[in-house]
């Protein structure tokens, strides 16, 4: 069933839109003492130092004007006296985009929203049960949110790059456990403000 799912979708793609897939890093922000948020030029040295930034990828359909797409960022922290203790952040994002002048325009500005989660676990669950038998597959720490913001990329025949701002609100609804048992996760406070910083490949 998934691979006439994903044949369908090269197809349609093929036939009225184009394929994007991607890498991406992202920063979050929070405003600092003066209300202020930091501009492209701070968070880009950010991103060059390379400060909190999350690494990950993107896969869009984009049909004329309108994508629809999916990504996915995280930040890995090794614990070097266990390797399976590793931990991460990650952030998965289902979003729209809309695209003022189309997505293979030479300049192009878009603007887009989605919904998203974000979470704090175990990179490999299984392998940290092996400390922790009691584990489910759940993270430790997640909330849901909504984010809206516009970007701008430059497209050079089948290769771009591009950078957005977005801006998120977390949801008041509680992740809830995946065993049915209706406890709630534990809350990880969701970032107000991202920069994220990308390059494309389009089909």
């Amino acid at each position: 069933a998934i691979m006439i799912v994903a044949v369908l979708a090269f197809a349609v793609s093929g036939a009225f839109g184009q394929i994007v897939l991607g890498v991406s890093a992202q920063q979050y922000y929070q405003k600092d003492a003066n209300g202020d948020l930091p501009n492209l030029s701070e968070a880009w040295a950010d991103f060059r130092d390379g400060q909190g930034v999350y690494w990950g990828g993107f896969g869009e359909f984009i049909f004329s004007n309108l994508g629809i797409g999916l990504s996915f960022n995280q930040q890995t922290y090794k614990w070097e006296d266990d390797r399976r203790l590793d931990m991460w952040n990650y952030d998965v994002n289902f979003f729209i985009s809309y695209h003022l002048f189309g997505g293979k325009a030479l300049l192009d500005p878009f603007v887009q929203a989605g919904v998203g989660q974000w979470g704090f676990g175990y990179t490999n669950v299984d392998r940290a049960r092996e400390v922790y038998p009691t584990l489910t597959d759940d993270p430790l720490a997640a909330s849901n949110y909504a984010d809206i913001g516009l970007g701008l990329g430059l497209n050079l025949d089948h290769i771009g790059i591009f950078f957005k701002a977005m801006w998120s609100a977390q949801s008041d609804s509680p992740v809830y456990q995946k065993d049915g048992s209706g406890a709630a996760i534990w809350e990880l406070p969701v970032m107000p403000f991202k920069w994220v910083f990308g390059a494309k490949v389009l089909f």
